[in-house]
């Protein structure tokens, strides 16, 4: 009698496909899922393949001087930052819309307002722009990347909860995105890793060179600023942000308006990169609001905290590789 052969990864109802994240945890390291026709599945489970030489950049970024407002980074100094670019319906031209940072060969982590229509979201419209620094002209060594698919993760309500929470995306790039001097991936931090308050940590991006909401314009060339981390419970304080704050963010910038420098319009969905112990760089923030002038008193940056979505982050590659 013929054994029947396992049921279609696709039909597998979602709390399966947890279980076999979970089981996946417990594998060995070099373990990758694999099925046999007519078999029923072996026991091994799905590696997910995060890049070992993460985090380390070929130009070291300028990191020497006092950084008391933004400035130019380095060229190249931060190879994972991504521009995620927008060609709108009836248009020729593409238009840098956020900032992601390119964590595995194919996946690109950013956040989930970047992509307004939600799931009807057209990712052929999208594009991954890598090894840039002058966002508005043509460079040698830039890298441009067809979008596979979207991911916003599915509890993201904005806009019609005024609430940013849950506020991360995954970009699958439509091709493998392989690493040279100008583009490397950066690292996750581990699961529900915290950073110390006054922990110094990077934000970058081409996010507005000018306050105020009328002239908002994106930089020409990538910025940097440090911004130190700042406590979850100032942070929760009415004169912050109140209860908008959930623990699953991170506040990082200066309490008081001394032209402070912060993560601006234009920057969302970009990395705030920290340095924990070792000298490898990893995203331990997406940038997701704050004011948009950048220097409102006691109105600190808002980042989503990736150490929180480690899981979803590995529970939607693993749907990725089961569904497609």
């Amino acid at each position: 009698m013929a054994v029947p052969g396992p049921p279609p990864l696709a039909s597998l109802p979602p709390l399966l496909l947890l279980l076999l994240l979970l089981l996946s945890k417990a594998s060995p390291p070099a373990a990758a899922y694999t099925l046999t026709p007519g078999r029923q599945p072996q026991h091994k489970l799905l590696h997910l393949d995060w890049p070992t030489d993460c985090g380390t950049a070929h130009f070291k970024p300028n990191m020497a001087e006092r950084i008391v407002s933004g400035n130019e980074a380095r060229p190249h100094s931060w190879p994972w930052q991504v521009s995620l670019q927008v060609r709108p319906r009836g248009g020729k031209h593409f238009i840098h819309v956020c900032g992601g940072t390119l964590i595995h060969k194919n996946w690109v982590l950013t956040a989930a307002h970047c992509f307004q229509k939600g799931k009807a979201e057209d990712a052929g419209s999208w594009r991954i722009v890598l090894g840039k620094h002058q966002l508005k002209r043509s460079e040698t060594v830039e890298r441009i990347f067809p979008v596979k698919r979207i991911y916003r993760h599915e509890s993201f309500r904005y806009p019609t909860h005024s609430e940013l929470d849950y506020d991360i995306a995954l970009v699958k790039a439509a091709t493998d995105i392989k690493p040279s001097n100008f583009i490397r991936y950066a690292c996750l931090p581990r699961k529900q890793t915290s950073l110390s308050p006054g922990h110094y940590c990077w934000v970058t991006g081409w996010g507005v060179t000018r306050g105020g909401k009328e002239n908002v314009s994106l930089a020409e060339a990538l910025n940097q600023a440090r911004l130190p981390i700042i406590d979850f419970k100032t942070c929760r304080q009415k004169k912050f942000w109140g209860e908008r704050v959930r623990d699953t963010m991170i506040c990082a910038g200066f309490r008081d308006k001394e032209d402070p420098p912060a993560a601006c319009q234009g920057d969302s969905g970009g990395p705030l990169l920290c340095q924990l112990g070792r000298d490898r760089w990893e995203v331990h923030g997406v940038v997701s609001f704050g004011p948009i002038g950048c220097t409102v008193e006691n109105k600190p940056s808002v980042f989503t905290r990736t150490a929180a979505y480690i899981p979803w982050i590995e529970a939607t590659r693993i749907r990725d590789f089961f569904l497609h």
